[in-house]
This record gives C-alpha cells, sequence and structure tokens, in this order.
C-alpha cells in the first residue's frame, strides 16, 4: 500500500481506520486544507460529505450479496481528485483518492489543441476559396490579377501543408520541443505578406496599419508558427475591432536573446 501512487484507507463499519497508506494522509490533509489529527475526521469535511452520505445510506440498508462504489470529483486549490469508495459485503470499507491534476489539464489542453486546429486551417482554406472565387466570377479580370490571385492561393496551400505538419507534431505535446523544426526567419518579410494578403479586408473596414518593425528582423523559429501569431491578431482585429481604426505592429524591445513585439489597435477591445 505505501508504494501505491493512489491515497488508500481501509475503515470498518464504524469508520474507524483499519489500514490507510501515507498518500491517503497527505491527500486528506490536502483536500481539508488542515493537518488531520486521526484519520476519521475526513468524514467531518464538507469535501467528503456525498462519500460519507454514501457510507451511512448502505448501512442503514445493506445489501449483502454485492459490492457498491461511488466516486466524486473534487476540485481543491487547482487540483482535481478522484475519491472512490467500495463497500464491501461485511460493510467495511475502502477509499482511494488519486490527484488527476495532471490528466485533467491534458485533456484541458488537447480540447483546445482542436479547437486551435479549426481555427488554423480556416484562414487559408478562406483564403483560397475568396480568391478562386474572384477569378472564377470575373471573367474579364485582369492577367496581371489573375497570376497575383494564384501565386497567394498557391502561397496558402503551402501554408496548409507546413500547419497540418505542425498539426501532428502539436498533437505529440510531449514530445513537441524537440519535433518543431527551427530556421532562420524573417519577420518583416512574413508580416509585409500578411498585410498583402489582407489588403481587401483591410480597406473593406478602413483600417489602416502603422508597420514599425525594421526591414530585417530575423529570429530563429518556425515560419508556419510565427506566421500564425501575426495572421490571427490581424484577422482577429479586422473582424472584430470595428471600422476607422488604426493598427500598431511594433518590436519595441530587444536585448541578446529576444526580440519583443506589440501588436495594439485603436478598435472597442475586449474584456481583459
Amino acid at each position: 500500500m505505501q508504494t501505491s501512487r493512489e491515497g488508500l484507507g481501509v475503515f470498518n463499519r464504524d469508520k474507524k481506520e483499519i489500514l490507510v497508506n501515507n498518500l491517503f494522509t497527505q491527500y486528506g490533509n490536502l483536500i481539508s486544507d488542515s493537518n488531520l489529527q486521526a484519520t476519521e475526521e475526513i468524514f467531518s469535511i464538507c469535501e467528503f460529505q456525498k462519500i460519507t452520505d454514501f457510507i451511512n445510506k448502505a448501512q442503514k440498508r445493506p445489501s449483502y450479496n454485492e459490492e457498491r462504489r461511488m466516486s466524486v470529483h473534487i476540485n481543491k486549490n487547482g487540483r482535481t481528485f478522484i475519491v472512490e469508495c467500495i463497500i464491501f459485503q461485511d460493510l467495511s470499507f475502502e477509499i482511494s483518492i488519486n490527484d488527476i491534476t495532471q490528466e485533467e489539464e491534458q485533456v484541458r489542453l488537447k480540447r483546445q489543441l482542436t479547437q486551435n486546429i479549426a481555427h488554423e486551417l480556416k484562414t487559408p482554406v478562406s483564403s483560397i476559396q475568396g480568391y478562386l472565387e474572384t477569378i472564377i466570377s470575373n471573367p474579364n479580370i485582369p492577367q496581371e490579377n489573375v497570376r497575383v490571385f494564384l501565386e497567394r492561393s498557391y502561397a496558402q496551400s503551402n501554408r496548409l501543408t507546413f500547419l497540418l505538419r505542425d498539426i501532428s507534431v502539436l498533437t505529440r505535446m510531449d514530445e513537441a520541443p524537440e519535433l518543431v523544426e527551427k530556421e532562420q526567419v524573417n519577420l518583416s518579410k512574413i508580416v509585409e505578406n500578411i498585410l498583402n494578403e489582407v489588403a481587401l479586408g483591410l480597406e473593406e473596414k478602413h483600417i489602416t496599419v502603422v508597420n514599425k518593425l525594421p526591414s530585417e528582423v530575423i529570429l530563429t523559429g518556425s515560419s508556419s508558427l510565427l506566421y500564425s501569431i501575426f495572421r490571427n491578431l490581424t484577422d482577429n482585429a479586422i473582424a472584430y475591432a470595428g471600422n476607422d481604426i488604426q493598427i500598431t505592429i511594433n518590436c519595441f524591445r530587444e536585448d541578446e536573446k529576444f526580440y519583443y513585439f506589440s501588436f495594439s489597435d485603436t478598435g472597442v477591445g475586449v474584456p481583459e
């Protein structure tokens, strides 16, 4: 029991301790926010009320033919525990406590990752559709414009390829830092390309962009992921900030290791 990765406690029908391991005591103290003087005190704390009621109810109406069990989730001080109680035929019972904080966080991160993937894929797909729709619906469009739109569609299709590669990396979160390919990236060029791609959207909303980035900001990183950062910020400003606003992009500081960027607009803003 002492080497188990879960807190384990075995009690008789009167809620008296038969055997508990150290982890059970440790988790009990964490959940109760105090150092319990006796293990049995755990049945008087509010977080264990459902478990205590379950035990009391089972003892009032005993069924000797089968085991009964119940589990509850307890969130306390940023940690998540799952507590399970098994009542045996003689009405003694076992309680196990597992700290599942890390597992819950991974579930949350994967859910967030799925949402982010959908958001990331939507941008290049929408761009490609927009350019091709413009070409198809305007048969008299100048060939020079057709070529520009096709080049941009091709660039976005390449972006889709890189995104799919990045997604396959990000879904393996534990390994991700080692798997992301880093290279020399001209961030100034990336931002310049983004502003060209969204020029129509900026024009429709009467949005001006003040790009204060130096002409050659060279850094080491993932070109695709860096593109995503500035493209998402720009798309969100166009979609939600309003009309007749100004976007300002700036590299406001640098030191031996890092560049520091700011992206702001004069729009309606969002709650903090």
